[in-house]
């Protein structure tokens, strides 16, 4: 009974994390987005080169390096540009992001409309992160998904900027 129980609750969670990275997956269909995949191995070689993901000036995650990196499974990026593709794609993100399991971390707007939304979806020790940005006729997705935590990321951005000014 109890092997019973656990099989059901670990099929329960596989699909749990299948079914974000699924969600998230059908939005490369949408007209006007590009979908970019940097899996595991990608990012182990660019931990192990010196190498580093930046994601640009809009985003609050800069010059990711190696150890972060090594904790990165695989790395989803989705850019849309004009204003229907934007609003198909804001909807079924605000969609998904509002559903059961995610933790809205950080929503804001700033003065010229421009708005970024980080949620994190947690389960044991994997963790998937979206950040969401959106501006007018233009929104760009990144999805993180690994064994990381999310505080140390951030801390280590307000480190590197530190550093750099």
């Amino acid at each position: 009974m109890k092997r019973t129980i656990l099989s059901i609750a670990l099929a329960l969670s596989v699909g749990c994390a299948f079914a974000q990275s699924n969600a998230f997956a059908k939005l490369a269909d949408i007209k006007g987005v590009e979908h970019v995949v940097i899996n595991k191995t990608m990012l182990n070689l660019a931990a192990k080169s010196g190498g580093d993901f930046d994601f640009g000036d809009d985003l609050p995650l800069e010059g990711m390096s190696g150890d972060m990196l090594k904790k990165l499974e695989n790395i989803s990026i989705y850019n849309c540009e004009g204003e229907d593709g934007v609003d198909t794609i804001s909807k079924q993100v605000a969609s998904i992001l509002n559903g059961r399991g995610w933790e809205p971390l950080v929503v804001g707007t700033d003065e010229d409309g421009e708005r970024i939304k980080i949620s994190q979806f947690k389960k044991g020790k994997k963790s998937t992160i979206a950040i969401f940005h959106e501006e007018e006729g233009e929104s760009s997705l990144i999805i993180l998904e690994g064994k990381m935590d999310f505080k140390k990321m951030i801390e280590k951005q307000v480190e590197i900027s530190v550093t750099e000014n």
